[in-house]
């Protein structure tokens, strides 16, 4: 252990670890100044906030307006009035207007003042990321402000993953360190955040707290699940994941705790799963929509797609719809009415029968040297695209679209039909991710869902064959691979950007490849169109791939 720690008596801390809203900056300091005042009469001895907490993260080209700017700096001087004649130490995550720019920065308030400031070093400027567009990159130095005759060095983000970075500070003599962060939530992110600590921990010989965001903002999560590791590689103190969380402990290196705390890991399903019910929730309460309304067909992405918005909102604020065609069988009209009933949702049904008769009678014109082709497949979808928004028009209901990343990877949707909606919350999980999270939910819940009910989505809805029921005995396997394969290709062409070359040498047929590639190129304009949806992955469609509509690149003639 670090000689000179040994010699801090306790350190009493409160982390703040709170979802914020972009841009409500009056509102974010209204709960930072309750919170502080209360860790003011527990007497701890320091207040953190996480990254740009004061702007809520990530606030985009917010950061480009002089007003924005102007009301942080109002703010921040409110902060630190806030701290006159207060010993508690108060940490701001907040963006920071400088004489020669602007910069992502960690203030540190006490007793009216500014003790001292820290700039984040490492810009991030990939996937979801985008600060080297807004930000200026402070300089490297062996920044530091004494507490207790102590040296406590504060990173951001970003700068306690660059190793060129720490190998040049980690030398540094610092006694305890604070990482503040709004890490987005990817799945298995978690345990890669805590191996990084440890290794960092043994690096600078110092105990570290990280400290995340909890909540969420557009298509980014935030797990939060903060921690406080001693200099040993011990977990002392551990947040809880997703939910706002203001907890205050102790650290004391001369006290003997016996009981160290083992990391909390995440189950992946459950892991996935929360995220997804946080995500709507977050999304559906900061617009102020009345209800949620969700189609449902008799499938699985529509039967999860209800589960998911039921716990995140209440079954009391969910409406289902089922809107059969000529097509729909009996088979998914009971499924959804078993469905609903599970979930103790009212379910209308209201057919389209009549309204796509009018359009083929409209239509036929038009159409009369045409044999029927995709073309009548699509005027269905769109019919029911039409009804649901007009009824989500009408009530101020949030529709939920109830696509999967692998439909939306290949094109197999219809835009300005089933693409339709306010939220996409299946967005960026795979079909046989959904099958597994039905199978998971049917057996689980969590503290986070608010419908306490095991076996809601009936069996039959997981075991049948997947079907779009736009035409006569039709299947997804008319018209794409297996899911099981669907999904490892799509994951290797999209996850891993992987060259034909890689995926063949893992075993996938050549030819196989070529079609979901070209699938994927000739539906970008779909995706470019694509409403809203969380992300989990480490590539979602809305902000992380970025690839051109016109895209006449072939992964099969590259030159020798």
């Amino acid at each position: 252990m670090n000689k000179q720690i040994g010699k801090i008596l306790s350190l009493k801390f409160q982390i703040f670890q709170r979802h914020t809203i972009v841009g409500d900056i009056e509102n974010n300091f209204i709960l930072l100044k309750k919170a502080y005042l209360d860790s003011v009469k527990l007497k701890c001895d320091f207040f953190l906030t996480p990254e740009m907490y004061l702007s809520g993260y990530p606030p985009k080209d917010l950061l480009l307006r002089n007003d924005f700017n102007k009301k942080l700096i109002v703010f921040q001087e409110k902060i630190k009035k806030l701290t006159r004649n207060r010993k508690t130490l108060l940490v701001l995550g907040t963006p920071q207007k400088k004489y020669d720019g602007l910069f992502n920065s960690a203030i540190v308030f006490q007793d009216g003042k500014i003790l001292k400031e820290f700039t984040k070093i490492v810009l991030p400027n990939y996937g979801v990321f985008d600060e080297k567009r807004y930000f200026i990159s402070g300089a490297i130095s062996d920044d530091y402000f004494l507490f207790q005759d102590k040296k406590i060095r504060i990173l951001i983000c970003e700068d306690i993953w660059d190793d060129n970075l720490i190998s040049k500070i980690s030398n540094k003599g610092y006694d305890f360190l604070l990482v503040i962060n709004a890490s987005p939530f990817e799945k298995d992110k978690f345990m890669l955040r805590y191996k990084l600590i440890k290794k960092r921990v043994r690096q600078f010989n110092a105990p570290l707290i990280y400290l995340n965001s909890s909540g969420s903002q557009d298509d980014l999560i935030f797990d939060g699940g903060s921690f406080l590791m001693n200099e040993n590689g011990e977990i002392e103190h551990q947040n809880p994941f997703f939910i706002n969380s203001s907890n205050t402990f102790t650290y004391n290196p001369r006290k003997k705790n016996k009981k160290k705390k083992k990391i909390v890991k995440l189950n992946y399903n459950k892991n996935l799963y929360d995220a997804l019910v946080v995500s709507l929730r977050n999304y559906f309460n900061a617009l102020d929509f009345k209800n949620i309304v969700v189609a449902i067909s008799g499938g699985i992405d529509s039967a999860l797609s209800a589960v998911i918005a039921c716990d995140a909102v209440g079954n009391k604020n969910v409406k289902g719809y089922y809107l059969p065609s000529k097509f729909s069988s009996n088979e998914s009209m009971n499924d959804a009415k078993t469905l609903s009933k599970n979930l103790k949702i009212q379910l209308v049904e209201l057919s389209i029968i009549n309204l796509f008769n009018e359009y083929i009678n409209t239509l036929n014109p038009e159409f009369k040297n045409f044999s029927n082709d995709v073309t009548e497949e699509n005027i269905q979808s769109r019919i029911r695209g039409s009804m649901m928004m007009a009824i989500s028009n009408k009530f101020n209901s949030l529709l939920i679209t109830t696509g999967n990343k692998s439909e939306l990877a290949v094109g197999y949707s219809t835009i300005y039909g089933d693409m339709c909606g306010g939220y996409s919350i299946l967005k960026d999980v795979y079909k046989t991710e959904v099958m597994k999270l039905a199978k998971f939910r049917n057996l689980n819940f969590s503290d986070l869902c608010l419908l306490k009910k095991f076996k809601i989505i009936p069996k039959n809805i997981i075991s049948k064959e997947p079907t779009a029921e736009l035409r006569y005995n039709q299947k997804d396997s008319d018209s794409l691979p297996s899911y099981k394969l669907l999904d490892k290709v799509l994951f290797c062409l999209i996850e891993k950007n992987m060259s034909l070359e890689e995926i063949k040498n893992l075993g996938f047929d050549k030819q196989i490849i070529l079609d979901i590639w070209n699938m994927i190129k000739n539906s970008e304009f779909k995706r470019f169109q694509s409403v809203l949806g969380p992300k989990i992955s480490i590539m979602n469609f809305d902000s992380d791939r970025r690839f051109p509509i016109i895209n006449k690149f072939k992964i099969d003639n590259l030159p020798c």
